[in-house]
């Protein structure tokens, strides 16, 4: 398992513990050194808890609060959520000239997954004072593998013509609340053989080829590889599936 640690550039490094500097692995530039003292930054605190954090332990992902530049997918900094029933959560010296702020996933790469709550957004609170707290409240928030696919995956682009209508393609719901128990161990109408979701085995599960797979002939009515560009969400899918299908 991948250790838990703090995402920090070498202006921090002597403020905080533990650190590692963040590169684009799409370039291969290391980021410059920033110049402003910790005390000036941004201060997020977060309470309560969240729900099913302990799905991300994969040593394929951290669970982190990060502050981003604007249409940048690699945070300016982070810092990792640390696995808890309950939060007191304080993260200070946060780049005053980010753009946001959010509780995301970021990959071994240190790119960013998916977004699970926002936190701050300049355009929305453009003369936020550096010496204000941004509180947020997290309780009961769910943050699981599956609620992630459901709400960025599922709701956003199949469920329209999986459960939205009168009568959803293939007798697949993939709405809110419906999805889980027409996927998990549910017999695939496409190929007898395969079960839509076989937890443990996304090689063989018609989900994960539905979303990876298209060819000529192949049966679906649509290229559902169109949902994804590049392969963050769906490799998410993967993972899930063989992390056993947690609901």
């Amino acid at each position: 398992m991948i250790n838990r640690f703090v995402i920090i550039f070498s202006v921090l490094a002597g403020a905080l513990s533990t650190g590692a500097c963040l590169s684009s692995c799409d370039d291969g530039d290391i980021v410059e050194e920033m110049n402003f003292s910790v005390n000036e930054g941004y201060v997020v605190k977060l309470n309560g808890s969240l729900r099913n954090l302990d799905q991300w332990s994969s040593s394929q992902y951290q669970v982190v609060v990060a502050a981003f530049s604007a249409q940048d997918s690699y945070p300016i900094l982070a810092k990792a959520v640390p696995f808890q029933d309950s939060l007191d959560f304080l993260f200070d010296g946060i780049n005053p000239t980010c753009e946001s702020i959010e509780l995301c996933v970021l990959n071994l790469i240190n790119k960013r997954v998916v977004t699970l709550a926002p936190i701050f957004e300049r355009s929305e609170e453009p003369d936020r004072k550096l010496s204000d707290t941004i509180a947020y409240n997290m309780k009961g928030v769910d943050v699981g593998m599956f609620s992630t696919i459901q709400n960025n995956i599922l709701t956003k682009r199949c469920a329209y013509c999986h459960g939205k209508g009168e009568t959803p393609a293939a007798g697949l719901y993939l709405t809110e609340g419906q999805s889980y128990a027409s996927l998990v161990n549910v017999a695939s109408q496409k190929i007898d053989s395969l079960k839509r979701v076989a937890p443990g085995d996304a090689e063989h599960s018609m989900l994960y080829k539905v979303l990876t797979e298209y060819e000529e002939g192949c049966g679906w009515h649509y290229d559902h590889t169109k949902f994804f560009y590049g392969n963050s969400m769906s490799n998410l899918v993967k993972e899930w599936i063989n992390a056993g299908a947690p609901q």
